[in-house]
């Protein structure tokens, strides 16, 4: 407590680190921070060395914080309270006392199904046109001097640019290739069953619910979950209990492709288990994938973790990868790599993709976020070079892997985070078109980030980046990225150098059905008033 009105977290974690105090985390509140050790020792190491140091002129105080109750508890513990007068529990109670608990994961999982699927397009298109709407608000006001500009477009679209068109998924059911199943009791057999929470821990409950019935699980996938679940039950071992942490079987990763072949990861908690034991249970789940065709197995032991510590998973059978078709190139996904979910519909977001990056063999493709590199490599063929990063090295290796296995040379992968790399990667565009002769390459820079969209100073990279006339921004939630697209078209400053973008067009692509989401691609283009 008492710290100083203006530091930094980078700046006060060094400062711990020269005292020898090392945090499992950190919490910055105003004036003071919550951090948290991995045991007593290191906690009362830190209060006795921390109390009344100065830091930046201020001298620090030290108190012992309460722990944060268990979110199960505290949920809990607030249904007691609410129950005084019955009316909270009475909510839920009429809530979801007429639904079984498969039509309470349909609800939560599937909350589109039974609605046609042209209704169901109706609904993501007024969505994507409410983000407009909202984005061309914030864009007028980040950027004043465009407000002309915008109003324009506004009375000839109704927003500050053009919605051209939601397109559907080739495919309604069956689609996914990518589910992460929990292992639980279903409350209402009391057998243990693989299948989604009904709903989170955090609200209450760990319970878990059957997913044979949800239209867009794959037959292959559906097998895999009726093959583990049927093992799980007869191994005399229980599901993992995160309340008190007992149990063993906590999930099951399944990946599945075009030709119906299953990737699986069981993950585990070992309890006090001894490797041999560990080894032992290895030892059964082959003999089950063997003996299902299941054509890559891995197993996942996650106990309490330390701070910075993060294993991969252990392959112990068959292929170390899927292999997946896709625009006429073959793409190997490693378990945790990133792979859209709906293969058919991804292809045709790519395709896209490619029309509306307008490239040619001079252009130079930045791929921000390339995960595996799917979209960076779909479009190889069509222009000078593709720059590809990515946070998830396993990923890199196999965008790299991808790229050598369908004979694309023209491709640069490297591993890191895209506000660290994009600088570099465009030095390294202009290096490579000064030692060839080219002038005036273009570059067209494809973004693909997580949900929570970009970081600041990626945007402020992109911006700086004189020959980047074109952004791609594709989005699965374009409510969590307006900060990036705003960041994006704020007039020029100090903090946002460059010519800031303006969209210029929108559509959106259908890769999951039966639900509300979709994947938003807004077009951006300098803004250059004539």
């Amino acid at each position: 407590m008492n710290l100083p009105k203006y530091y930094g977290a980078g700046h006060l974690k060094k400062f711990l680190q020269r005292q020898d105090i090392n945090t499992n985390k950190m919490k910055l509140m105003k004036g003071y921070v919550f951090a948290s050790f991995r045991n007593e020792e290191e906690r009362d190491k830190a209060m006795e060395k921390l109390k009344g140091i100065v830091y930046k002129g201020n001298t620090l105080d030290v108190k012992l914080a309460k722990p944060m109750q268990d979110p199960l508890i505290k949920k809990r513990k607030a249904d007691a309270e609410a129950e005084v007068d019955g009316e909270k529990k009475a909510r839920k109670e009429l809530k979801t006392e007429t639904l079984t608990i498969t039509e309470q994961i349909t609800k939560k999982t599937v909350p589109y199904a039974g609605k046609p699927y042209s209704e169901q397009l109706s609904l993501k298109k007024q969505d994507m046109l409410t983000v407009l709407k909202k984005l061309t608000k914030e864009v007028r006001n980040a950027h004043q001097k465009a407000g002309h500009f915008i109003q324009s477009k506004k009375v000839a679209h109704g927003a500050i640019c053009e919605f051209t068109e939601m397109i559907p998924s080739p495919v309604s059911e069956k689609y996914r290739n990518k589910c992460e199943f929990t292992v639980g009791v279903n409350p209402e057999t009391d057998e243990i069953t693989l299948g989604f929470r009904i709903s989170t821990y955090k609200e209450g409950s760990y319970a878990v619910g059957p997913v044979s019935h949800l239209a867009f699980i794959s037959d292959a996938m559906r097998e895999a979950v009726r093959v583990f679940e049927e093992y799980f039950r007869a191994s005399g071992r229980k599901p993992y209990n995160p309340e008190d942490h007992s149990g063993f079987w906590r999930q099951v990763l399944v990946r599945t492709n075009l030709a119906g072949e299953v990737l699986a990861v069981v993950q585990v908690h070992p309890q006090n288990l001894s490797p041999e034991e560990l080894d032992s249970v290895k030892s059964e789940l082959k003999k089950v994938a063997e003996a299902n065709k299941i054509i890559s197995l891995y197993f996942e032991a996650v106990g309490p973790k330390k701070s910075g510590e993060d294993s991969p998973p252990e392959h112990i059978m068959g292929s170390t990868h899927l292999v997946e078709k896709l625009c006429g190139l073959e793409f190997s996904i490693s378990p945790l790599a990133f792979f859209q979910v709906n293969t058919l519909a991804a292809e045709v977001l790519f395709n896209k993709i490619a029309e509306i990056a307008e490239i040619d063999s001079n252009t130079n493709i930045l791929d921000v976020c390339c995960g595996t590199g799917t979209i960076g490599l779909s479009l190889a063929k069509k222009c000078r070079r593709v720059y590809g990063v990515e946070l998830v090295e396993s990923a890199v290796e196999d965008a790299r892997s991808n790229a050598s296995k369908n004979g694309i040379t023209n491709c640069v992968f490297v591993a890191g985070k895209a506000e660290d790399e994009v600088n570099n990667l465009i030095d390294g565009i202009k290096q490579k078109d000064l030692e060839e002769g080219v002038e005036g390459g273009k570059i067209v820079a494809i973004l693909d980030p997580p949900r929570a969209g970009l970081h600041k100073k990626c945007c402020q990279l992109l911006r700086s980046a004189e020959r980047i006339e074109r952004l791609i921004y594709i989005s699965c939630n374009a409510q969590a990225a307006m900060k990036s697209f705003i960041d994006l078209c704020r007039a020029q400053s100090n903090a946002y150098g460059g010519i800031p973008f303006i969209p210029v067009k929108a559509m959106a692509v259908d890769l999951f059905p039966d639900t509300p989401h979709c994947e938003f691609i807004l077009v951006l283009e300098r803004y250059r008033p004539t």
